[in-house]
């Protein structure tokens, strides 16, 4: 007996999954929802707002199977295009995310980092740049 991909069931789970990734992005870029600077952590780029169009691809793949049996050509090759670009934009974001897809907020908090103006240094140390006590 040959089992089938049940196409249903696949875009009932990777829909809800994409909006929740989608949501979490789109709240980090309006600074609403900054706990998952958490994940900037774990890897050197921004996986923050890389989850965003990891988050807009699962979107975008969850009916894809609908777009490929439909067979428009004028509808698949944007469609492939702009998954592939959702795709590799969000695993490159995970290594290295661009300066103009990241936030203001996010860019004026590395140059204060840069610098050496962040929190964890005028909590730390002193102005001799010292460790404190």
């Amino acid at each position: 007996m040959e089992s089938e991909i049940n196409y249903w069931v696949f875009f009932a789970f990777m829909l809800p999954f994409g909006l929740i990734l989608f949501t979490g992005g789109l709240l980090l870029y309006a600074k609403k929802f900054v706990g998952l600077l958490v994940l900037d952590h774990f890897m050197p780029g921004k996986p923050s707002l890389a989850q965003t169009f990891i988050g807009a691809w699962l979107i975008l793949m969850a009916p894809s199977e609908f777009v490929l049996q439909s067979d428009i050509d004028a509808l698949i090759v944007p469609y492939g295009i702009l998954l592939f670009s959702c795709l590799a934009i969000g695993l490159l974001g995970c290594y290295w995310m661009p300066k103009f897809l990241q936030p203001r907020w996010m860019k004026e908090g590395d140059k204060l980092e840069a610098r050496g103006e962040d929190r964890f240094v005028r909590d730390f140390y002193d102005s001799n740049g010292k460790r404190k006590q």
